[in-house]
């Protein structure tokens, strides 16, 4: 190759990295790998009674930081309040969405921005693992149950790693990476019935930075 060539080569390379980090070629909005069956164990792990930690490693902080202009405060929910909690396994409680079925639910809460904040994260080996929490996304994102289906049916479609919101921009779901067997999801909310301090842009940033950190 002669010096010209390799000049030009220098610069297509250099023009190429700039344009990943512009689409977020940093690693912030990649999807995280985790499997159902480690969703499983982690929210068995954790229980109903609930865990002062949040099993999956999440780390608000940093979401926080890759979000910019806001500020993570302490980790939990209310006073009193497990800071985690979860439901996997063939659980036979009625209440659950996983009733009978192999798979998983975590939830985590978070302090960020002034708001509660918080992270499900939940594992199906059959259908969509956004589908058990739209009752969720709607009651946060007070959203009508055309806009949740709509919802629910562009989380189903959505690629891991493409984060899905809801109009008002409080409400976001990404899939993760499960490795090739069922699917694996995080949906974060922030604030309630479609009310949030945080902007919609924000708020995406924040669910790609959880939804990179899980594993």
């Amino acid at each position: 190759m002669n010096h010209t060539k390799r000049k030009i080569a220098v610069a297509a390379g250099v023009a190429m990295l700039t344009t990943l980090v512009a689409c977020g070629g940093d690693g912030t909005d990649a999807a995280g790998t985790l499997s159902v069956d480690r969703v499983a164990e982690l929210a068995e792990g954790v229980g109903k009674d609930g865990a002062d930690a949040c099993p999956v490693p999440y780390d608000a902080g940093k979401a926080a930081g890759v979000a910019e202009g806001i500020e993570a405060g302490a980790a939990g929910a209310e006073a009193g309040e497990p800071m985690a909690t979860g439901e996997g396994g063939r659980t036979t409680d009625p209440q659950s969405p996983l009733a009978g079925k192999a798979g998983g639910i975590i939830t985590c809460s978070y302090h960020v921005g002034g708001e509660d904040l918080t992270v499900h994260t939940v594992g199906t080996e059959a259908g969509s693992a956004t589908n058990y929490l739209l009752p969720t996304a709607q009651q946060a994102g007070g959203m009508s149950v055309e806009d949740v289906k709509s919802f629910g049916t562009q989380a189903s479609d959505a690629k891991p790693g493409d984060p899905v919101a809801s109009k008002g921009g409080n409400v976001v779901t990404v899939r993760l990476d499960s490795g090739g067997k069922g699917d694996v999801a995080l949906l974060l909310t922030v604030g309630e019935d479609d009310k949030s301090a945080l902007k919609p842009d924000q708020v995406l940033k924040l669910a790609r930075a959880f939804a990179a950190q899980a594993k």
